[in-house]
């Protein structure tokens, strides 16, 4: 009789385990699915808010901007999907994976990006623009596959004080890193699109930091569990995330103003892929999950680095152009 219940609870376990194993398989399906698929999303809305900008002639664009982009269904439909579509369908993945897996996920948008801005856009590319845009996508992957996983169970961190200390430490440098890469970009002439292209993505990395913890505190809050240090982290994390998504979108459309869809947004990528790592290692000081994780993060890094130069040079080479046809023109 003993050795029957035995068997019998250790069959109960291994149903439990299996139960709970299908069950975060489904959820990692689920959340692979939502972050593809808001990258596409995301992307196909560059895309279109790019081909509006492409219509106003180039001599039109400093004056009223912003009126005639409103004004444009292309561009107002990008923006439905880069802050509808795309934000409901990264929130989701948010909930089933966390935040360090999505950004090499929604890599996959780039290769719908990069085929659109040829084909839409007509904008042409040489064999090192396209290698590049090819080692983003396997650097983003890379830095992806490294396992850099933050969890709900980090989020118990949001109660510690030294933890918020670290978190508006990272908040405030990139928002001063944001500023000061979009003041270059407005200033310089030389380079301009480069400082633009890598500055607009500040805002979207401080956003990746500050939505999961958001949806944790949200959740906590219907729960009835709260406190007064996380009901003003909780109001902070709506402000951050809202405004932050805002002017991400306007500063990329500076950025789309001066360069081509398929070398702005890859860049725009670089400071989201950094981020993830800095938020694991420096703020929520995690240790690598994998004996492997630091060496595929290290290589990724790389990559990333060569493919920033890459689709960098070009754009610096037209910008030195045109200031040297200009100088002709003056003189």
């Amino acid at each position: 009789m003993k050795t029957e219940v035995i068997l019998l609870f250790k069959l109960e376990e291994l149903q439990k385990n299996r139960r709970e194993k299908n069950t975060l398989s489904a959820n990692l399906t689920l959340g692979i699915i939502f972050a593809l698929s808001g990258g596409i999303a995301n992307n196909i809305g560059a895309l279109l808010q790019k081909y509006a900008i492409n219509k106003i002639p180039i001599e039109e664009r400093d004056k009223g901007f912003f009126k005639k982009l409103i004004k444009n269904p292309y561009w107002l439909l990008g923006l439905l999907l880069i802050l509808g579509a795309s934000g409901a369908l990264f929130t989701l993945a948010h909930v089933f994976i966390g935040g360090a897996l999505i950004p090499g996920l929604s890599a996959v948008g780039l290769i719908v990006l990069t085929v659109g801005a040829v084909k839409l856009l007509g904008e042409k590319l040489n064999l090192s623009e396209y290698i590049g845009i090819v080692s983003m996508i396997a650097g983003i992957v890379m830095v992806g596959l490294s396992a850099l996983e933050i969890t709900d169970d980090d989020m118990i961190n949001l109660a510690d004080t030294n933890f918020v200390i670290r978190l508006t430490i990272y908040s405030a440098v990139f928002l001063i890193l944001w500023i000061t890469s979009r003041q270059l970009g407005k200033r310089l002439e030389k380079g301009k699109t480069i400082y633009l292209a890598l500055g607009a993505g500040f805002p979207f990395a401080l956003s990746n930091a500050w939505l999961q913890p958001f949806i944790y505190l949200f959740r906590e809050l219907i729960k009835g569990n709260y406190t007064p240090l996380s009901i003003v982290l909780f109001l902070c994390s709506i402000l951050i995330v809202g405004a932050v998504n805002i002017l991400g979108i306007a500063h990329m459309q500076e950025a789309f103003k001066y360069g081509n869809a398929s070398i702005v947004y890859p860049l725009s990528g670089v400071p989201q892929q950094f981020a993830p790592v800095i938020l694991f290692y420096g703020i929520y000081l995690k240790s690598s999950p994998q004996n492997y994780s630091i060496y595929l993060l290290l290589v990724g890094i790389i990559v990333l680095l060569v493919a920033g130069f890459l689709l960098g040079r070009k754009q610096g080479l037209i910008e030195t152009m045109g200031i040297e046809k200009e100088e002709k023109k003056d003189s």
